[in-house]
Formats: structure tokens, C-alpha cells, sequence
């Protein structure tokens, strides 16, 4: 009895203990459940920063990729990105479309580029194109074939070690440049033709005068039959005819100021004609005249004013058959106070082609191969250098009218 009454003691010793243990235990779970809950808090917290982060720098990209894609539409020139080992289209802006002729839609096959553009990307591997390389490819438009220069680079970003997966193509049109070289070079040999034609004019002119002075003397022969007199003004006229070439030449190509003085315009007309007569006398044409001016006067260089009736009369002589007439007549007209000098050339002959009336004052016009197309071109600047204007009226086959005016002194 009294061993069982000391061994009660000890168990309640040891159930203390446990309880304690037990006690403190749970009182160490409590704080790392805490510490535990304190950090997933911490962690759902740097999460959700994170994920708000990420929403930002995603909303951010997707803005930046709004706003590169616009920029790439709204580029003057285009860009196309390819894929070329796989024959693929990854990208092309508008302007890249436009120029090539490609559909106006996002996603492109690759058979949609030009002909020409692949067969030079080397069949798929792009080996006959090197950095920074640059060619011109003529594609052709519903209006007039553009000229398009495509410059070739690759994209470094998509390499890998064995190939470079993508490259981008930029196009731009250079069509109006290439024109612009075109008519620059155009320019060039049009000066140094022109430089060439005035220096043989020049050396032309000196022993055609010397001709027309032995023509003119040997047509004043009473001495001569009439099978020689007619040869002479044969000769008159073709020599006459080649002056009134040189003289144009050589007017055209010098751009020095009119010698304007006061010129009775009758004396000078009368002078002109009687130049120009052998001329209608070979052709087979009736030159006739009629003025009503009187003695008035026009700031006038004589010679200049006699190379414009020679070209007009030489002018309706390629259009009039033989048998056909031409007139110049002149008169005097008055407005507000002011007089005007008219004079008018017409003819007979078949007339200008509608078509062809807003190009006769052109250098270079002409619809055959009896002329160099300077005739009209050189009247028309010495009439606007002596303040006058000049116009034409032409019904198709029914002849031709040139319309001058010049101011009276």
C-alpha cells in the first residue's frame, strides 16, 4: 500500500512534463504558422507587385508595338521583313505593297512578290545579295512602269549559328529621280549638239552670204537665157532656203537681246517677201501681199523680223501643193487709244491636225523630215522679244492662219 502510494507522485511528474513539452510545442507551431503566414503575405504581396509590374510592362510593349506599327505604315518608303529560308512574308507595311504591286491585305504568300525580287534572293538562300546591296527593279503599274530601288539587309536579331533566318528588304520609288537623270543627261547632249550645230552654222553662214550675193548678181545677168535664169532661181531659192535654216539655228541657240529700233514695218514686210518670192516661185505657190499701214512704225530689228516672215512663208510652203496660194497682209488696228500693228500669213495648204496645234510653237516639233522643228519655235521667241504675240488658226484641210501683233511706236 504504501508502494503505490509513493509511485503516484511520479506520474503525475512525468504528465506534467508532457503536458509541458506539449505546451511548448504547440506554442513553437503557433509562431511558424504565423512566421509562415507572414511570409506567404509577404509572398502573395511581391507576387501581385510582380504581376502588376508584368501587366504594366505588357500593356507598355503592346502600346509600343501599336505605335511601331504605325510608324511602319506611315513610312514614305516600304519595308518588307522575309523569312527566306522558309519563303515566308513576315511583315510589309502599305507603302511596300503599293510600290510592288502586291495585294492590299496582312498576310501575303510569298508568290505574291515580284518575279524578279525572289529570283534574285537566290532561290531561297539569299547568296546573291550581300549586306547593304541595292538594286533596281522596273515594275510595271496600270499607268506607267515604276522604277523601284530595293535595298537588302539581314536581320541580326534573327540569326543563328547556321543561317540568317530573316532579312528586310527596303523599297523605295525612284522613278521621277531616274527621269530626272534621264532628262539631266538629255540636257547635256542637247547642249553640246546645240553647241556643235551653232559652231558649223557659223562656219556655213559666211560662205552662204558669199552665195547669195553671186546668185543674186547672176539673176540680174540680161545676158542669161531663160533655161539659165530659171536654174538661178533655183539656186536662189535653195540657198535662201539654207540661210533661213542657219538663221534659225543660230537665233535659237543665242539668247542675246533683240537690236530694237524704230523700223517703218512696210519697208521691212516688202523687203521679206521679195526674200522669200523664189521660194514660192520653186514650189509652184502664189506669194502675194497686201498691206494698209501706211508709214507707222514698230520697235522692230529688221533682220529678225525678216527671219519670222521667211520662217512663216517657208512653214506654208511644206503644206501648200503647188498650185496653192499664200497671202500676207497687214494692217493697222486701234484700241483705247493705242495702235496696233496686225499681220497675218495664210495659206491654202492642208492645214494643222488638231492634235498637233498645242505643240507647233515647241523646239524640236515637226510632222516630217524636211524641217529641224525650229522654225516656229524661233518665231515665236523674236515676236515676244519685240513685245508682239503670235497665235495660229487652223481648220484641217482648209489651210492655216498665223496671227501677229506688235505695238505701234
Amino acid at each position: 500500500m504504501n508502494d503505490c502510494a509513493g509511485a503516484l507522485p511520479i506520474g503525475e511528474t512525468h504528465l506534467a512534463d508532457a503536458f509541458s513539452t506539449f505546451v511548448a510545442a504547440a506554442d513553437r507551431l503557433e509562431r511558424s504558422h504565423w512566421q509562415l503566414h507572414d511570409e506567404v503575405s509577404q509572398l502573395r504581396a511581391e507576387l501581385e507587385e510582380r504581376n502588376r509590374a508584368l501587366a504594366t510592362s505588357q500593356a507598355e510593349n503592346d502600346r509600343m508595338r501599336i505605335a511601331l506599327r504605325q510608324i511602319l505604315d506611315a513610312l514614305p518608303c516600304g519595308v518588307i521583313v522575309l523569312n527566306v529560308a522558309a519563303e515566308k512574308i513576315v511583315l510589309s507595311n502599305p507603302e511596300a505593297r503599293r510600290l510592288l504591286q502586291m495585294p492590299e491585305i496582312e498576310s501575303l504568300a510569298w508568290h505574291s512578290l515580284p518575279e524578279a525580287i525572289r529570283t534574285m534572293l537566290g532561290c531561297g538562300k539569299g547568296e546573291t545579295w550581300k549586306q547593304g546591296d541595292e538594286h533596281d527593279f522596273l515594275i510595271p503599274a496600270a499607268e506607267v512602269n515604276r522604277c523601284v530601288t530595293v535595298r537588302y539587309s539581314r536581320n541580326t536579331q534573327s540569326e543563328t549559328a547556321y543561317e540568317s533566318k530573316e532579312v528586310i528588304l527596303t523599297c523605295r520609288d525612284t522613278t521621277a529621280f531616274k527621269q530626272t537623270e534621264r532628262e539631266r543627261e538629255a540636257s547635256r547632249n542637247l547642249v553640246a549638239l546645240a553647241e556643235m550645230a551653232t559652231v558649223l552654222a557659223h562656219e556655213v553662214r559666211n560662205p552662204l552670204g558669199s552665195m547669195e550675193l553671186l546668185t543674186g548678181l547672176l539673176a540680174g545677168d540680161p545676158g542669161l537665157s531663160d533655161d539659165s535664169k530659171q536654174s538661178v532661181a533655183h539656186l536662189q531659192a535653195g540657198v535662201r532656203g539654207l540661210s533661213a535654216v542657219v538663221n534659225n539655228v543660230l537665233r535659237f541657240h543665242n539668247t542675246g537681246a533683240s537690236n530694237l529700233q524704230p523700223t517703218k514695218l512696210s519697208d521691212a514686210l516688202r523687203s521679206a517677201v521679195n526674200f522669200a518670192q523664189p521660194l514660192a516661185r520653186q514650189s509652184k505657190v502664189r506669194l502675194s501681199s497686201e498691206f494698209n499701214l501706211g508709214d507707222i512704225e514698230i520697235a522692230a530689228d529688221t533682220g529678225e523680223l525678216n527671219q519670222v516672215i521667211l520662217n512663216l512663208v517657208c512653214n506654208a510652203l511644206r503644206h501648200t501643193p503647188a498650185g496653192g496660194q499664200i497671202k500676207i497682209s497687214a494692217r493697222v488696228t486701234s484700241s483705247s487709244g493705242s495702235a496696233t500693228a496686225v499681220i497675218e500669213i495664210a495659206d491654202t495648204g492642208k492645214g494643222i491636225n488638231p492634235e498637233h496645234l498645242p505643240h507647233i510653237f515647241e523646239p524640236g516639233f515637226t510632222t516630217g523630215t524636211q524641217s529641224p522643228g525650229l522654225g516656229l519655235a524661233v518665231c515665236q521667241r523674236i515676236v515676244e522679244q519685240h513685245h508682239g504675240t503670235i497665235s495660229v488658226q487652223s481648220e484641217f484641210g482648209q489651210g492655216a492662219t498665223f496671227h501677229m501683233e506688235f505695238p505701234v511706236l
